[in-house]
């Protein structure tokens, strides 16, 4: 690698905090309008690396596609373009209009990026190019290295997100529904002050691009179940309930009853339901449950896990004018856009199922 990574952030295991269930009924909640301008915060001064030396930083990637499975190593902006362009709809790579979007998800795709370095390292590569890390795709033969993604890459190259001086975390997620949610609340563990729960009114505007309805029968939820030791309940399954939501109103802590009684994290149920019966059928933890005679069925609002920046009010956002600072500002609370210091970026041992 062309870089020494000294920053190890981590994030240590907790119990999660016992409180009353919350009667939430997604996905309608009163939020304020946010179409006031927001306020970006002042970049602290700092001694970043230059342009060509940014330029010089290289990832290896493993990448999976109809040509099979190889280890490509890049350089890190071309890594990044590929990751926004597999990461926004095909209408928002070609459009000026959502030029801000661009700039905004090539600042988090490296921010992203220069945090989790070294994620797959024991495997001999950096990062792969699923939702583990962050979606990446190759160019295809209609764009151009001078269009709008391009352009927003080189616009913004070497820029990351810092809180207190250092690389952050910087976790996205497709659509909140209207209201983020925290680390912490999600995945368990100390919560990090940037990844704070804020209202999104500009998500919750096209409400009906935001709600989602997953149905199962009992066998085969119960199959599902049981295709994961933490989730198990044995030979039969009779009931799935709520007992804890985060002050979102998403699900937290899910008890589930049959022969096995385990309570698990709601984070933990979506990921199993999703690898058994697909990435686009339980698309977040914001859900309530209803169960009529032997079918299961989940309705919620948003997807993707509702920490840090939510991609459909960052494209809200971009349109209705707001420039990439106020939005990073608003889903990053606390933090500064600056140069790339390598002193300051490395990997993060995480393991969570990140990108949406």
């Amino acid at each position: 690698m062309a870089f020494v990574l000294v920053l190890s952030l981590v994030v240590a295991a907790c119990a999660p905090k016992k409180t009353a269930e919350v009667s939430v009924a997604p996905p309608r909640v009163a939020l304020p309008d946010e179409s006031a301008a927001l306020v970006a915060p002042a970049p602290p001064e700092v001694t970043g690396l230059s342009s060509a030396a940014a330029g010089a930083v290289t990832v290896r990637v493993r990448i999976t596609d109809d040509r099979g499975t190889r280890v490509v190593t890049m350089p890190l902006d071309q890594y990044v373009l590929g990751a926004v362009r597999a990461e926004l709809p095909p209408h928002a790579l070609q459009s000026d209009v959502l030029y801000r979007l661009l700039q905004v998800q090539a600042i988090v795709s490296r921010t992203y990026a220069l945090a989790n370095v070294h994620r797959h390292n024991a495997e001999g590569f950096d990062l792969c190019d699923s939702t583990h890390c962050q979606l990446y795709r190759a160019r295809l033969s209609s764009e151009t290295d001078t269009d709008p993604a391009a352009r927003a890459v080189a616009a913004t190259q070497s820029q990351v997100i810092t809180f207190a001086g250092r690389v952050i975390q910087a976790l996205f997620h497709s659509s909140c529904g209207g209201h983020t949610t925290s680390a912490g609340a999600v995945w368990g563990g100390p919560d990090m002050p940037y990844l704070r729960p804020v209202p999104d009114w500009f998500c919750a505007r096209p409400a009906s691009a935001t709600n989602w309805e997953f149905t199962t029968d009992e066998i085969s939820l119960r199959r599902a179940l049981n295709s994961d030791v933490k989730t198990t309940v044995g030979n039969r399954l009779g009931r799935i309930e709520i007992i804890q939501r985060d002050p979102s109103g998403r699900a937290e802590l899910v008890a589930l009853e049959g022969t096995r009684a385990p309570v698990v994290r709601a984070e933990e149920l979506r990921s199993v339901l999703r690898r058994v019966f697909g990435q686009g059928s339980f698309r977040s933890t914001w859900f309530t449950i209803a169960r009529h005679g032997t079918q299961f069925v989940f309705t919620g609002v948003g997807y993707g896990h509702g920490v840090g920046l939510c991609q459909t009010g960052a494209s809200q956002r971009a349109q209705a004018g707001q420039m990439p600072t106020d939005i990073l500002a608003h889903y990053y609370p606390g933090t500064h856009l600056q140069t790339a210091s390598l002193a300051l970026v490395g990997p993060v041992p995480l393991d969570q199922h990140f990108g949406h």
